[in-house]
């Protein structure tokens, strides 16, 4: 089985759409996992036109909700769910604390979030998040974002530890390793707000593969003992984040 791979497409902006229109994914994969940030959460989220292309394109296509899913008011309470689906086309499935075995291969999709302990006020005032995402009504607060960490943690270290005689792939938005940022955020006071440090976990677990976007920076794979961590970003084209973005990257399981 093939799994194509990407993320933080934000269709949201029109910059990235008619980019995404001119050079398109190119579909080598069965499966397509979207690691978030894909289009705003509403009720127009299932008819952009995107959708209906990768419903041609693959045979099966899960996104998860990365944090801009909830830029648009759709309220992130949904995090706390498990099982979560939505079915976006006929093959088409938002996913969220969810797994998925097809064939030998165990599938775990999770948004994950990140736990902010330190530069509680750099983050508040950097982070768009807790100006534009709604949580159980309101707006979202440190405390309701590290619940949305802590519930997802939980359901994902008993989802891993469950695997055994599997294949396992993990698909998250925020990064879940130190490791998997670039040199150039390294110093960032808003690290916390994007990546959660579970390298020793992750070492310890028998995950075959660990995808995940947010960073907007893509590293070449590496393993964290024996687990490959992979990453396909789109980002932001308008300030050309783009420019190592892979239409058809993929693994083989």
């Amino acid at each position: 089985m093939k799994i194509q791979y990407c993320s933080d497409l934000h269709l949201e902006f029109p910059q990235n759409w008619n980019w995404l229109k001119r050079n398109p994914l190119i579909p080598k994969g069965d499966i397509l996992i979207i690691a978030g940030d894909t289009f705003h959460l509403g009720r127009h989220f299932k008819d952009h036109p995107f959708f209906e292309q990768v419903s041609k394109d693959f045979d099966q296509v899960f996104l998860i909700p990365g944090n801009h899913e909830f830029y648009g008011g759709f309220d992130a309470e949904i995090c706390l769910e498990t099982d979560y689906e939505y079915q976006v086309k006929s093959n088409v499935f938002l996913v969220n604390n969810t797994t998925r075995i097809l064939h030998d291969t165990k599938l775990i999709f999770t948004t994950l979030w990140s736990k902010i302990e330190k530069e509680v006020h750099a983050i508040l005032a950097g982070m768009n998040d807790f100006k534009l995402i709604q949580f159980k009504n309101r707006r979202l607060t440190i405390e309701s974002y590290n619940e949305l960490f802590q519930t997802s943690w939980q359901w994902l270290q008993k989802e891993i530890s469950t695997s055994d005689g599997l294949k396992t792939i993990v698909a998250t938005h925020h990064l879940p390793s130190l490791q998997c940022n670039v040199p150039e955020f390294m110093g960032s006071l808003l690290n916390e707000g994007f990546c959660v440090d579970l390298t020793d976990e992750i070492a310890k677990s028998q995950v075959d593969y660990w995808i995940y976007g947010h960073s907007h920076r893509n590293k070449p794979p590496f393993k964290i003992d024996g687990t490959e961590m992979l990453s396909n970003q789109l980002g932001y084209v308008f300030v050309r984040e783009g420019i190592d973005f892979d239409r058809e990257r993929m693994v083989g399981v």
